[in-house]
């Protein structure tokens, strides 16, 4: 990146000093080493706030307030006070629906946002969820969904996470799911690699469907329910006819009386002995 800021006019270092990356962060040595990096990457002036995100109240931004890219993980599992939900249209205690909230509040028109979440993000029901998810859907357009494994951030938890990919450029009209698979289960020393987002790279832009991805019409989502559910890995039920039911149940019976006649056996023959 040395070389690109080489390359750059006067101008264009200034905006990408002062007016290009923002940021806050609410623990103190996640900032300091948020703002080191940043001056590593000759950013000598870094917007990165020692603060708590969601203290913001958001019904009052306005497009100058708001960016044109957003990219984060927020933090999820975590509890917010009463206080702190005042700041936001749907009221809820969970850290990860107040981070979405505020995500969508802050982007600009024609703006993209990749934000990874839980995986309870996408299926719960309840109502607080399910209303923030039809506001996401109806004002923005929820193109790609990024189903990761679990284990992604172990040691630090073994939540299974997606990625949402949105847009603030229309409603939601089908979305792209992709399912990353690795070859292992994900542990501390076997992390995920760079190459098992290869064939995501390599489709998702043209909505490629491959094993492990495939497209749902917003019409067919039910109860706002959008986690992944791979249709190229469902497995068929196999239906028995009666009769063959009526024989399984006789066979496990015969195998039954065979086992305890076997035991009933071994005890007269105890008996016996004794």
């Amino acid at each position: 990146e040395n070389n690109v800021q080489n390359d750059l006019s006067v101008e264009q270092l200034k905006f990408l000093n002062e007016d290009t990356f923002f940021g806050n962060e609410k623990t103190p040595l996640s900032y300091v080493m948020g703002v080191m990096n940043m001056i590593l990457h000759k950013i000598e002036a870094p917007n990165i706030s020692k603060a708590n995100t969601l203290t913001k109240d958001i019904r009052g931004l306005e497009e100058k307030d708001r960016f044109d890219y957003i990219i984060a993980n927020p933090p999820f599992g975590g509890k917010e006070k009463s206080q702190i939900q005042q700041n936001f249209p749907i009221k809820s205690n969970a850290t990860e629906l107040l981070f979405l909230q505020h995500m969508m509040s802050s982007l600009k028109l024609n703006g993209k946002c990749g934000l990874v979440v839980p995986e309870g993000v996408l299926f719960q029901s309840n109502n607080a969820f399910q209303s923030v998810k039809k506001d996401l859907l109806e004002r923005f357009n929820v193109h790609t969904i990024l189903s990761l494994p679990s284990g992604m951030f172990l040691p630090y938890s073994g939540v299974k996470t997606n990625v949402l990919f949105f847009d603030r450029s229309g409603s939601t009209s089908d979305i792209y799911f992709y399912e990353v698979n690795p070859p292992y289960k994900l542990t501390k020393n076997k992390p995920i690699l760079f190459e098992h987002f290869k064939e995501f790279l390599e489709c998702w832009g043209k909505r490629k469907l491959t094993e492990n991805s495939w497209v749902v019409n917003v019409s067919d989502v039910k109860d706002y329910d959008i986690s992944a559910k791979n249709p190229n890995k469902i497995e068929t039920i196999e239906h028995k006819s009666p009769i063959e039911l009526v024989e399984n149940i006789k066979g496990n019976n015969n195998e039954i009386n065979g086992l305890m006649d076997e035991i009933e056996t071994v005890l007269i023959g105890k008996d016996i002995d004794e």
